[in-house]
């Protein structure tokens, strides 16, 4: 706990670079993440499970309540459902094309 990962995204067609710090680390089923720098508050949960066509992920992504972030919130959740399917689809395309 308490490592640090660097990431870049696209979102909403602006380039965002943040940095996530490992909160809680539990495999193989949890890893929990909260943003220590970036333009936004966030907080990353993925967790794990076995299925019978290999690993189930589930990653929650939760953001600052405030203000801004409570009036976009509905834009903003359909976004990110977006970039993580089109993630979670490229990564499943690059693991098939190893194996």
């Amino acid at each position: 706990m308490g490592a640090e990962v660097t990431r870049t995204a696209f979102f909403l067609g602006r380039r965002i670079d943040y940095v996530l710090r490992v909160a809680a680390y539990d495999p193989p089923g949890l890893l929990d993440m909260v943003s220590v720098a970036g333009p936004m508050p966030m907080h990353v949960t993925y967790t794990f499970e076995p299925h019978p066509d290999g690993t189930l992920a589930r990653i929650r992504v939760r953001g600052g309540d405030g203000g801004f972030y409570r009036l976009a919130a509905p834009l903003l959740a359909r976004q990110v459902r977006g970039n993580l399917t089109k993630d979670l689809r490229d990564l499943e395309a690059r693991l098939m094309k190893q194996g």
